[in-house]
């Protein structure tokens, strides 16, 4: 049910891989939820539906991460629906909480505890020199989780110092220069840390058969290297370390239209975010004057 319920919006939807990849694991997390409390998706009603969403927060969920899994469930039970699995009218009563602003993006570690997460360790281990390599690609470059995913062998010019990015919305193509520490982290991995196999994908998993990581596989080594550090971070994710980067290119002096085409976003709303924290950045905006303007 839940392959027919992907290879549909995959198709009906034109959904990018990093947003059924999402509403897969959202999907998931509820049929879990539904098995553990012998539920079936014949008897939910509204009233369940509130149960698992107060079942979210409880767990520690916040207001974005609730959205989304409201958006995730109306679609899918719009299809159950369709298909005759579950009672009608259930998708059109789950209403996605609308998130205000100040709640949109948690604020990520400061720079500074940014460079700590970067310092080489004394542990040389396998794990260790792929979590370094991971933890640099997104602070350095704030890519997304998906994005470090999908980077191949293939996608790495070490003549040229360049490697190429496929966005995970809008399918966009990026091409980077490898920063030093960046590269320096990456070949330690492939020499001394990345398996021997087939699969061309930069990063693996350490178990055979030897297969793309998972995409929640690095938000729990960036959540690991946190909390190792002792660092402060609202977030605790790869978005993070998105963050962090988006807040120190803006401290630089980056304009929100370079961020955004640094990042990958098609326009300069997602990022105006990062603004609101940069207090140098604010002073200045207050301190425009339109005097002489016309």
């Amino acid at each position: 049910m839940l392959t027919q319920y992907l290879d549909n919006i995959r198709f009906t939807q034109r959904l990018a891989s990093a947003s059924l990849f999402s509403y897969k694991e959202r999907i998931i997390t509820f049929l879990k939820w539904l098995g553990e409390g012998n539920y079936s998706l014949n008897d939910i009603d509204l009233m369940q539906i509130d149960s698992y969403l107060n079942h979210l927060r409880a767990s520690g969920w916040k207001p974005r991460s609730i959205a989304g899994a409201c958006s995730a469930l109306r679609n899918f039970l719009r299809f159950c629906e369709g298909e005759g699995l579950c009672a009608p009218n259930i998708a059109r009563g789950i209403f996605i909480p609308r998130i205000h602003k100040s709640q949109r993006d948690s604020r990520g570690p400061s720079w500074r505890d940014v460079r700590r997460m970067l310092r080489p360790t004394n542990d040389a281990s396998a794990p260790q020199l792929r979590a370094r390599a991971i933890i640099a690609l997104c602070a350095i470059y704030g890519l997304r989780r998906s994005e470090i995913v999908n980077l191949l062998l293939q996608d790495f010019d070490w003549h040229q110092e360049t490697f190429t990015v496929r966005r995970a919305k809008k399918g966009r193509v990026q091409q980077f220069p490898i920063q030093d520490e960046v590269g320096e982290a990456i070949i330690e991995y492939l020499k001394s840390g990345r398996p021997r196999c087939k699969c061309r994908n930069l990063f693996v998993t350490a178990q055979t058969p030897h297969r793309p990581i998972n995409p929640c596989t690095l938000s729990d080594i960036v959540k690991k290297r946190l909390n190792a550090l002792n660092i402060a971070s609202q977030n605790k994710g790869t978005h993070a370390l998105r963050h962090s980067c988006a807040t120190q290119l803006l401290k630089n002096g980056a304009t929100l239209r370079e961020i955004a085409d640094f990042l990958g976003h098609s326009g300069i709303q997602s990022v105006s975010i990062y603004a609101k924290y940069d207090s140098r950045k604010l002073r200045s905006v207050a301190a425009f004057s339109l005097a002489g303007v016309q």
